[in-house]
């Protein structure tokens, strides 16, 4: 791409190229190695993947807004830099990424091993000051019940362990980590701290911003897509982490032949790579890239805006056809601090694709003098592409930059929940469940199918009423199935014993994770950690809650890390052609079940 803009940019202007140019229409190979040769700032770089949510978010407005809700909460509460925190949560698996070695060339296929081909997921919760101090860290392990003598095994005093079935992080877990954050960092109503965060879901749930405004912690938002560019961990302490683990954790299965790393040794490994990453120097270098601390509007450059030009349009209440995103007060705060600020149609027109900022190509890109023939600029052979005006507002939830405690917010973040809250009621009763004796939920017949002359089944009672879930989920973006999980029967906190039904989470050699429905015949081996199970199977005709056992019986031994969870007894049916039908009152909605 580079030698073709070559050739264009040589022909434009009219200069003399060598013959080879204008036959294979591009510059020869020895010009691009020579170019680099007399540019020595220049190297070839591998891109990084970036989305194009990120690329077009980081703009001028969405960070004005930032540092506006910043600056007004420093001034507000007059905070210095021990009372400046970042949170964030970062993900490790049981598997690592292997690092480069020295081989012999031509060999293929130089492995090493690891514990299996998909490792399980542990979420990993970061909290940094700005002073250059780190917080223990807080880890979300995939379980239903917490074993802290296992899985906090080895882990330094001061970690907070916390489960989930998936291993992500939830509103109710968010509110353990702020207890935790609240326990080291001695906050109150009379010493308020910042504590900077994305804007996830479970973040903002009413019991979390409640606790936090009780305890004297300031939530403050960054806006959507950005946590690239002003999340202080995301700059200078996650990078380190992530490949100080991967370095442990190869270490560790080196010295440990034959043995698979499992859940149960991540946190001391996770925690020596925190210890390791979350330096003094890190942590405040981050805090100073973003611009939090020391407060900085000024410290990302045009050239940092530069993936948002092509979508920059003009703002909706705006009659100024602008194409840049910044407010006029915050271009006047960063021309008064930055003496090299620079305007946005003087950066652009520098932006050349596959040649660095503010290097000249071959030929100069000297401005049109009387005396000299006008140049056409490289932006003129190649204009960048601009993104079409929006037709419509979109559905999709979107959240936003702001003070989460301040009583605005936090009235229309309750007056949200509020809304979902009733939707799930209105859709349950819409369902017209009734509740048995035994407290199981289950669809009162209609009088159409009394008329059926009591053929209609069990199976087609639940059909249909998913169905009808499904279409209210369909009419209202802002309903999500996880609000109506939330209110079904989860799994039974007990022991595992024989004649339960469990969840079973398996790994396949390839391919991701898959779940079944099994039975357990026998206690746990305590020689072995495993149980007995005879498997279930889903059938074709339902939408994931009804099971049978195969014609063939399909026994196996399954350890226990396995077994995600215990589920609720099964509906009886009661039709005699249904009998061997297990139809179980339980959300399997995320799980791949067979």
């Amino acid at each position: 791409m580079t030698r073709r803009l070559a050739y264009e940019y040589g022909i434009a202007n009219k200069v003399n190229v060598p013959d080879p140019w204008k036959r294979d229409k591009s510059a020869g190979k020895d010009w691009l190695t020579g170019f680099l040769e007399r540019h020595s700032q220049l190297s070839l770089r591998t891109l990084e993947a970036t989305s194009l949510a990120r690329m077009t978010s980081f703009n001028r407005t969405n960070l004005g807004v930032f540092q506006k809700k910043l600056e007004e909460v420093l001034l507000r509460y007059q905070l210095t830099q021990s009372c400046i925190y970042n949170l964030d949560e970062t993900g490790c698996t049981t598997v690592q990424k292997l690092p480069k070695v020295i081989a012999q060339k031509g060999s293929h296929q130089v492995g090493q091993v690891t514990s299996r081909e998909r490792g399980e997921l542990i979420t990993m919760v970061g909290i940094i000051c700005a002073n250059g101090n780190a917080l223990p860290p807080c880890f979300v392990f995939p379980r239903v019940r917490f074993d802290e003598a296992r899985m906090m095994k080895g882990a330094p005093l001061g970690c907070k362990g916390l489960v989930h079935p998936s291993g992500w992080m939830t509103s109710s877990n968010f509110l353990y980590v702020l207890q935790h954050f609240v326990s080291h960092t001695r906050c109150s109503q009379e010493h308020k701290v910042l504590l900077i965060m994305d804007n996830h879901k479970s973040h903002l749930s009413i019991d979390a911003i409640n606790y936090a405004k009780e305890n004297g912690i300031v939530l403050l938002t960054l806006p959507p897509h950005t946590s690239n560019k002003l999340q202080p961990l995301d700059k200078s302490v996650y990078g380190p982490f992530k490949t100080f683990f991967n370095q442990g954790l190869n270490a560790w299965m080196l010295q440990h032949p034959g043995q698979c790393a499992t859940i149960y040794d991540m946190a001391p490994l996770m925690s020596s790579a925190w210890d390791r990453a979350a330096t003094p120097v890190n942590i405040k270098a981050g805090f100073r890239s973003t611009g939090v601390h020391p407060f900085d509007i000024g410290v990302f450059s045009e050239e940092d805006f530069g993936g948002a030009f092509v979508t920059d349009r003009p703002m909706a209440n705006s009659s100024q056809q602008s194409t840049s995103h910044e407010p006029d007060h915050a271009r006047q705060q960063v021309q008064a601090t930055s003496p090299d600020y620079e305007h946005p149609s003087e950066s652009q027109s520098a932006m050349v694709p596959g040649i660095a900022m503010g290097v000249s190509p071959e030929v100069s890109m000297s401005t049109s003098t009387s005396e000299q023939p006008r140049r056409v600029s490289v932006e003129e052979i190649r204009p960048f592409p601009k993104a079409a005006a929006r037709k419509g507002n979109s559905r999709g939830r979107r959240g936003k930059c702001m003070i989460v405690t301040d009583t605005p917010e936090k009235a229309e973040i309750e007056m949200k929940a509020k809304s979902k809250i009733s939707k799930v009621k209105q859709v349950k009763k819409r369902l017209n469940l009734t509740a048995d004796e035994d407290g199981t939920k289950r669809r009162r017949p209609t009088k159409k199918d009394k008329d059926k002359d009591g053929s209609s089944s069990e199976e087609e009672d639940i059909l249909q009423s998913e169905k009808l879930l499904a279409a209210e989920f369909n009419k209202s973006s802002d309903f999500s199935e996880e609000d109506f999980d939330n209110v079904d029967i989860d799994f039974v906190d007990k022991v595992p014993e024989e004649g339960d039904f469990v969840l079973i989470g398996i790994d396949p050699l390839k391919g991701s994770k898959v779940h079944y429905v099994g039975q357990l015949i026998s206690d746990m081996d305590d020689d072995d950690d495993e149980f007995q199970v005879s498997y279930l199977r889903k059938t074709m005709k339902s939408q994931g809650n009804c099971f049978l056992f195969p014609n063939t019986t399909d026994e196996a031994s399954v350890h226990k890390d396995n077994v995600i969870g215990v589920l609720p007894k099964p509906i009886p049916q009661s039709m005699k052609r249904r009998q061997g039908y297990y139809n179980f009152s339980f959300g399997f909605a995320g799980y791949n079940m067979r």
